[in-house]
Parts: C-alpha cells; sequence; structure tokens
C-alpha cells in the first residue's frame, strides 16, 4: 500500500559547518515507476573555502527533511561534501561524527542509524528502502 515517506537527517557535531548537505530521493510506485522526486540541500561554502570559522549567520543545528508524495519504495542519496578540512593533521584527533537518518514510512519508522561520517572525505550514502 502506498504511503508518504519522511526522511530525517541530522547531527549534533559542533564542526557541522565544516560540511555542505545535500539529499535526493525517488519515489516509486509498485511496479517499479517513479512517482516523484524530491531533493533538499544544505549549502554553507564552495568545496576548498577552507573557512576559519562558522559563519555568522549560521545556526548550530542543522537538520533537513523530505516528504514524498505517496509511494510504494524510495531510492535516497545523501552527501555529505567538506568544504573545510579539519585543523588537526592528526589522523587519531578527527574522529567520525555522527549523522543520524530516519526513514519512516507513513506512521511506522522503517530506518533509524546513526552514520559515521569521516571528517576528511564526507559521505555519500544510498538507501533503499523499504528492503525486501
Amino acid at each position: 500500500m502506498a504511503s508518504k515517506f519522511i526522511i530525517q537527517i541530522k547531527s549534533s557535531y559542533d564542526e557541522l559547518w565544516r560540511y555542505n548537505l545535500s539529499a535526493m530521493c525517488g519515489a516509486f510506485d509498485s511496479v517499479g515507476e517513479r512517482v516523484d522526486f524530491v531533493k533538499a540541500e544544505s549549502f554553507i561554502a564552495e568545496v576548498g573555502a577552507n573557512l576559519k570559522s562558522a559563519p555568522d549567520d549560521y545556526t548550530a543545528k542543522r537538520e533537513m527533511k523530505l516528504q514524498t508524495e505517496p509511494c510504494d519504495s524510495i531510492v535516497a542519496y545523501i552527501y555529505v561534501v567538506p568544504h573545510t578540512l579539519p585543523r588537526d593533521r592528526d589522523v587519531a584527533d578527527c574522529k567520525p561524527f555522527d549523522l543520524s537518518i530516519k526513514v519512516q514510512m507513513g506512521s511506522e519508522t522503517i530506518y533509524n542509524v546513526k552514520h559515521k561520517i569521516n571528517q576528511w572525505s564526507g559521505a555519500s550514502i544510498e538507501l533503499k528502502l523499504p528492503t525486501k
């Protein structure tokens, strides 16, 4: 049965300002035809900007949300792209940070995972839901 999907992406990492976030999601019916496409972006700076600190208008709590029209399945891509690399050059001092991704299908939570994000490379995350 077709349901709306809601994808929530958030992190409490203090230096999340060093990353641009982008997400896109295709929504498909029971025979695999695309019925919707949604996207969201949280852009801070051009890649390579090497900012010294967070922009003055930066809000520490960043969250993105996408919602589809009713569908049977989704394929979503979430990108975490660094534009400013860590100041520390020792890998041991740059532990991965958490990015929480929660997906609801109707009122049911079908995915709720904290992904570890490498501070140097960011991440590309693919979700195909629901899983069979």
